[in-house]
């Protein structure tokens, strides 16, 4: 089979697979049987990306689908436009040729949860900053992207639990709100001085290590560590150094 058969090059607003099960039966003559050992990488208004770690299909085939999410269920026919390498499962790329009339009330997302709207909102901001973003740049922006999200859970959680700090500007707040996040994407917060008892806002710099796949994390000009864990170790050490009694 050829990868790369035809570009995976869909337009449309994408939307990640979130918790939606697929199955696509091949259509051919004789027996198809269902295949469900499928995960759904996204979904658009014209077609759908999946991952398998068996499934083999050949450049131009068709087949039909079934999605479903939140016991709401779609179906129909597409072909397949797009074969490639994910991680040593193959990526299919379909372009659909038609759809059962619950598909357009399925794709705008009327059966997602809660918890799948927060996480779409989330994918979707993910995949309109990479198209923003450099190829150089991309792992780089990722990493940091993840750094935010720690900390600033991190944060919200303490002050869930009743933790308020004095801030740099010399009010009370909870963790979480006294976080700063830059237009670049850092994060700054306060913390105490190491050289006195100030209380200063010290921004967080994600940094390039030897490894070309790996990070850093400094605090300010001072301490560095290369890993997520240690940084939010350390961070938990400052909250408590500037909370209120």
């Amino acid at each position: 089979m050829t990868n790369n058969t035809l570009a995976d090059s869909r337009l449309e607003l994408r939307i990640p697979g979130l918790n939606t099960s697929v199955k696509i039966r091949p259509r051919s003559l004789g027996f198809n049987p269902w295949r469900s050992e499928l995960t759904l990488v996204d979904l658009s208004a014209n077609g759908m990306a999946l991952i398998s770690p068996t499934l083999k299909l050949e450049a131009l085939q068709k087949i039909d689908f079934e999605l479903n999410s939140g016991g709401r269920t779609t179906a129909g026919r597409a072909v397949v436009c797009y074969s490639g390498q994910n991680n040593s499962q193959q990526r299919y790329g379909f372009l659909f040729i038609d759809t059962d009339a619950d598909f357009d009330s399925f794709l705008t997302g009327e059966s997602f949860s809660s918890i799948e709207l927060k996480r779409l909102g989330e994918e979707m901001a993910e995949q309109f900053m990479r198209r923003r973003q450099s190829n150089n740049g991309e792992f780089f922006n990722v990493q940091n992207q993840r750094m935010v999200d720690a900390v600033s859970a991190l944060a919200k959680r303490l002050g869930q639990m009743g933790l308020t700090i004095n801030t740099d500007s010399g009010s009370v707040q909870l963790p979480a709100d006294a976080l700063v996040v830059d237009k670049n994407g850092g994060i700054s917060l306060p913390i105490k001085a190491s050289d006195s008892n100030e209380i200063i806002r010290t921004h967080i710099s994600l940094l390039h290590s030897a490894d070309p796949s790996g990070v850093s994390y400094r605090i300010g000009d001072g301490l560095a560590f290369t890993n997520i864990i240690d940084l939010l170790d350390h961070l938990c050490h400052c909250f408590e150094q500037i909370a209120q009694p």
